[in-house]
C-alpha cells in the first residue's frame, strides 16, 4: 500500500520488483531487484541527482493512480466475483 499511496500523492517510488509491483507502476517508478544494496542505492542516487526527472516520474504516478479503482469500485468488483462463484457453484 506504500507504493500506491506514494504515486497517489505524487511522490517519486523507489521500489523492489517483486509481487505486483512492477504491473502496479510500469515506468512511473524506479525498480530494483530485492536484496541488492548497490542497485538501491543507484536507485536513490538516480532520484535524487535528477530531479526533474523525478518529478516528471512522480507525476506520471500520479496519473496512474488516478486511473486505479476507489474502495467502493474493488468492493463492488469483489462481491461480482463471489456472486458469480455462488451462482456457479447453484447450478
Amino acid at each position: 500500500l506504500v507504493v500506491q499511496e506514494a504515486m497517489q500523492v505524487g511522490l517519486p517510488v523507489v521500489a523492489t520488483a517483486v509481487g505486483g509491483i512492477p504491473e502496479l507502476v510500469g515506468d512511473d517508478a524506479v525498480l530494483m531487484p530485492a536484496g541488492d544494496a548497490a542497485a538501491l542505492t543507484a536507485a536513490l542516487e538516480q532520484v535524487l541527482d535528477r530531479p526533474s526527472e523525478a518529478a516528471e516520474r512522480a507525476r506520471r504516478g500520479m496519473a496512474r493512480a488516478a486511473t486505479w479503482p476507489d474502495e467502493a469500485a474493488v468492493v463492488e468488483q469483489v462481491i461480482g466475483v463471489y456472486r458469480d462463484v455462488h451462482q456457479k457453484v447453484e447450478q
